[in-house]
């Protein structure tokens, strides 16, 4: 199970050490959400940050962007070294060219689809993706609560994962905790994206190990 720790609930004023803390605690990544005011209710990181971030961790760098025009934001990201941008599905007017260019970048591609959109909207393109985030929440803010509905979703996009013989990774953003985990592992989930249980946790490493103890039922 890999733990990506999601910078949105950082303490804002201190993510150098916030980002040291977190990988001294054992996360896997970071998930960096860059936000316009626009596509989410808020506004977020900004790209300007990785490079700055990269010097307090060796852990990678994972970019969400919740923007109404992610195509014209690719290009700060030309030399940031990212290891995935991830793009949201209603965003996106030719798919596959948004996915050309970020792995013109040498990222790999992700591909999210917000909670209420259907799996079946990106059933095409998951041949052509690395990593697919099932939102659970809504686009904009941290500590929001889990929609129990990601389950089914989950269990299905692992099922046709399975069919089309896929080495695809499934992400789940948002909600997640530590008494939620064995659920969503349960339905087929790789990888965990989470913040506020992180960052708002007296005993970082503790949720860490929790977190990343969860084990899928034989």
């Amino acid at each position: 199970m890999r733990l990506s720790a999601s910078l949105l609930a950082a303490d804002p004023s201190a993510l150098g050490a916030e980002v040291h803390r977190a990988q001294s605690a054992g996360v896997d990544r970071f998930h960096v959400d860059v936000m316009d005011g626009r596509y989410a209710p808020n506004l977020a990181l900004t790209p300007r940050l990785i490079p700055a971030l990269q010097r307090h961790t060796s852990r990678p760098f994972d970019i969400h962007l919740e923007v109404e025009s992610p195509d014209a934001m690719l290009r700060a990201f030309a030399c940031t070294g990212v290891e995935t941008i991830i793009v949201h599905l209603d965003t996106l007017r030719e798919p596959l060219s948004t996915f050309r260019e970020i792995r013109s970048r040498h990222a790999a591609v992700g591909l999210a689809l917000n909670r209420t959109q259907d799996l079946e909207a990106a059933r095409d393109l998951l041949a052509e993706i690395d990593l697919l985030v099932l939102m659970a929440v809504d686009p904009g803010f941290g500590g929001q609560s889990l929609d129990s509905g990601v389950y089914t979703k989950l269990a299905a996009a692992r099922r046709l994962r399975d069919q089309l013989s896929r080495s695809l990774e499934i992400a789940i953003d948002g909600g997640v905790t530590t008494d939620n985990a064995g659920e969503i592992v349960a339905a087929g989930a790789d990888q965990l994206i989470t913040g506020t249980a992180l960052f708002a946790a007296p005993d970082m490493r503790s949720v860490v190990e929790t977190l990343k103890g969860t084990r899928r039922p034989a």
